[in-house]
């Protein structure tokens, strides 16, 4: 069965699974009821699929969509009213489409999943309805503003320094015993030791996200975050959710996120018969990825490397791009890398990518820089159809002995549209069209100001003869300032 949202934005919820600070005593529902009593999204047309005419992206609702998105939180289900409204508005009026969520409770005012019992333990056979309430209503909202939603389902965070107070501590619930379980370790390595006091409960709880995400068209998949669970971990959930799909004629599209950004894209090579795309977003931040060209050739790397697949190509996403301005992160990276890394992920050819909450100074979440690269690239997409372009930096040469001080990224439909990312510097390259063309028309998009330059006709320059053997063609471009900058070139026959 295919579903729809009822808007255009799209919004990839990355839900990670977590339980909460101290929430407050509800009455007691099951999940029967609460299932019930949601209304089915709205289908018409095709849900969140990868694009068919070319799988390094994804559609929505038959059309090809590029994911970009920001915000202050990742588990946005947590905000209520006005506050997520507001926020989901901001994004949108800047051009995004795109979201994390996880399903975490680590945060002060957050829900837990369960109902909270007069003595102060928590029982894991009944809900606390307000959570589901908050999971139903954030995802009506960001369908409705046609968000995508990435949905992260365990976070190995949530259960650090939360545990001793946390609902899945049999120290706070009546449902097992330390016997059971004795540590966050342990809750981790319940597929494995076959544990199914607890893994019932997982279960119990995944499936209750399931039961309320699976009526939506506009859900990604994300098993966990930062996961140092090893494959059978992964590869359960994996299939848990697929298998939940298939029993409720749902489409379902499923990563899962590692440590290392090499590691998620070997997983998910390894087992496609579970994974659908790949999050490569550890390869944002200075630790665990790369900067400048080092960060763009990782991407053309692991693109070569699932393109040449039997199966071919599918879509790389970035659900978090780290860098802030808010202090010192060496793991992390400056704010400055941020912008540069998401305009990068997107020439490098992937399918989405996401500022990161600006908590701790991981990220910059829906800042003003932020709000300012967003509408610069749906600027540019107003001009561009990416979805028929390829990475191509073989078509840039620099004409300047100091070769390696020239950074710039190239997409091009070659014969038709070019776009070339110039990170702030002053720079000149030479981009060859490699089809015999006279003439192209040329325009700046200044990202910093969100403004275009008037257009301009440049007669390519060809050395030696037209068809004469060795023939290179060349335009000179040169940044107009030392801000950031996007060439934006057309071939006028």
């Amino acid at each position: 069965m295919r579903f729809n949202p009822a808007s255009s934005l799209f919004v990839v919820i990355t839900i990670v699974i977590t339980s909460g600070l101290i929430s407050p005593v509800n009455d007691q529902i099951e999940v029967s009821e609460i299932t019930s009593e949601i209304q089915l999204a709205e289908r018409s047309g095709d849900p969140i699929a990868p694009y068919r005419e070319n799988p390094w992206y994804w559609e929505y609702r038959d059309e090809p969509v590029l994911l970009i998105g920001a915000s202050d939180q990742d588990n946005l289900f947590q905000w209520t009213g006005e506050q997520l409204t507001d926020h989901l508005d901001l994004l949108t009026s800047v051009g995004g489409n795109y979201l994390r969520n996880t399903m975490s409770d680590r945060d002060e005012g957050n829900l837990y999943a369960f109902q909270r019992l007069e003595n102060g333990q928590y029982d894991l056979d009944q809900w606390n309805e307000e959570y589901w309430e908050r999971l139903e209503f954030f995802l009506k909202e960001t369908q409705n503003r046609n968000i995508i939603v990435q949905l992260t389902l365990w976070d190995q965070f949530d259960l650090g320094e939360p545990w001793p107070v946390h609902a899945w501590n049999p120290a706070n619930n009546i449902n097992y015993s330390g016997d059971v379980i004795g540590s966050r370790d342990d809750f981790y390595n319940t597929v494995e030791s076959a544990n199914d006091a607890v893994l019932s409960y997982q279960e119990k709880f995944v499936a209750q996200i399931l039961s309320i995400s699976l009526q939506f068209d506009h859900v990604l998949y994300n098993i966990n975050n930062e996961s140092s669970e090893g494959k059978i971990w992964e590869n359960y959930w994996g299939e848990y959710i697929n298998r939940k799909a298939d029993e409720s004629g749902a489409e379902v599209y499923v990563t899962t996120m590692q440590f290392d950004p090499s590691t998620s894209v070997r997983h998910v090579m390894t087992h496609r018969d579970i994974f659908s795309f790949a999050e490569i977003s550890q390869n944002n931040q200075d630790s665990r990825g790369g900067r400048g060209p080092a960060h763009y050739e990782n991407i053309i790397n692991w693109r070569q490397k699932i393109g040449s697949q039997t199966l071919g190509p599918m879509p790389m996403n970035n659900v978090k791009v780290y860098g802030s301005m808010d202090g010192p992160n060496y793991s992390a990276g400056t704010a400055k890398e941020a912008a540069e890394r998401f305009w990068r992920n997107i020439f490098a050819g992937s399918a989405s990518s996401r500022f990161h909450r600006p908590a701790i100074t991981w990220g910059i979440g829906l800042d003003e820089r932020a709000q300012i690269n967003l509408n610069a690239m749906k600027m540019l997409l107003d001009e561009l159809d990416i979805f028929t372009t390829t990475p191509h930096n073989d078509l840039l040469n620099s004409y300047v002995e100091l070769s390696g001080s020239m950074e710039a990224y190239c997409l091009a439909d070659i014969g038709n549209q070019y776009a070339v990312y110039f990170p702030a510097g002053r720079y000149s390259i030479d981009l060859d069209p490699w089809v015999y063309i006279e003439q192209v028309r040329i325009k700046w998009l200044d990202i910093d100001q969100g403004i275009w330059s008037d257009e301009e006709i440049v007669d390519v320059h060809w050395e030696g003869s037209i068809e004469e053997w060795g023939d290179r063609g060349r335009i000179r471009l040169t940044t107009p300032s030392n801000r950031s900058y996007v060439a934006f070139i057309e071939v006028t026959e």
